[in-house]
């Protein structure tokens, strides 16, 4: 019988992202492990619905269900995207009707209902810290051209005999944003021609026995980051908000999502930055605007955005003092 360590403080995880005051990461992107080890897959890219809360205020992100393939024809539909489709047109009718109280009032209210699209990867710093890295799909695109690079010369970087750290940076803002991603180097002292120089120096890394034994408490399992529901179970949350959220997770406290505490602090964000919306779209793959949706024609008549927005609300319910969810029952009717 097998005799483990026993364990007497929670372990921390950790978490690697850019945010306004961390804009440069030199991290090691650690080999194919768990569930994905067969695989060989050592990052994965998912697509992260926010915004929906429990009667209680907790607030659940999950995984969008949306599947579409390489033709580009969906094959299991989304209700949120839908209901960004739909907001985003109204928002511009809105615009264009010169309704700027209605246009504000969407736009938060899609700034709310945010998608949050990232390649998801496990990670260790130079400090030994293994941890959850994210990185949206231009700065993943510098990841692969830089291992890309590295593989032409013989070498992989995320082997686990001789990987490579990558120092991974950020400047500028929204669609302007930049990011570069390069092999860490170390600086070493040499002596050439009786004098001393300094040089850039290859610093490959080996997993050793210490890193394997923190991986099962410290690594991801990186399908199961979030949550994931079905196209049904979304829809039901579309439409009747947080007495749904509370059906779809009431789950037992054994298989609670991992990473429960950092997703509050990750919605609020979502919620609260006022271009956090702008950023996700700048880092999400386009996909084909002429897919072929096969929807309920029930939900695609409540979700149609052919009432003009200029209709205006009685002059006893100010728009800023309705409800969110009456707000977007009176859009969705087409009755702002």
């Amino acid at each position: 019988m097998k005799l483990g360590k026993p364990q007497y403080e929670k372990t921390k995880k950790n978490y690697f992202s850019f945010k306004k005051d961390s804009n440069t990461f030199v991290l090691r992107v650690l080999p194919p492990m768990g569930k994905l080890a067969d695989k060989g897959k050592w990052s994965i890219y998912h697509r992260v619905e926010f915004g929906y809360s429990e009667t209680g205020g907790r607030i659940r992100p999950f995984l969008s269900p949306r599947v579409v393939n390489y033709e580009g024809m969906v094959e299991v539909e989304s209700y949120t995207h839908l209901r960004r489709v739909t907001l985003k047109d109204q928002m511009e009718q809105a615009k264009a009707a010169g309704n700027k109280e209605l246009e504000d009032q969407i736009n938060t209210t899609l700034r709310k209902y945010n998608q949050d699209c990232k390649h998801y990867m496990n990670v260790i710093d130079l400090n030994g810290n293994i941890g959850l890295f994210k990185i949206g799909h231009r700065g993943f695109q510098s990841l692969k051209a830089e291992i890309d690079r590295l593989r032409a010369e013989g070498v992989d970087p995320i082997s686990a005999e001789s990987g490579r750290f990558f120092v991974f940076s950020r400047s500028g803002q929204g669609r302007d944003t930049i990011y570069t991603v390069v092999e860490y180097k170390q600086k070493v002292e040499m002596e050439l021609d009786g004098q001393k120089i300094i040089v850039d120096k290859p610093f490959p890394h080996a997993i050793g026995e210490t890193i394997i034994q923190k991986l099962s408490s410290e690594a991801f399992e990186l399908g199961e980051v979030y949550p994931t529901v079905t196209s049904e179970q979304e829809k039901s949350m579309v439409e009747l908000g947080s007495e749904a959220v509370d059906k779809v997770f009431a789950r037992p406290a054994k298989i609670e999502n991992k990473i429960a505490d950092i997703v509050a602090e990750e919605a609020t964000v979502a919620e609260t930055a006022p271009t956090e919306q702008q950023t996700a779209q700048a880092e999400t793959i386009i996909e084909p605007s002429t897919t072929t949706v096969a929807v309920d024609p029930v939900t695609t008549a409540a979700l149609s955005t052919e009432t003009p927005v200029t209709s205006t609300l009685s002059a006893s319910v100010p728009l800023t003092e309705l409800s969110e969810a009456d707000f977007l029952k009176k859009l969705e009717a087409g009755n702002m």
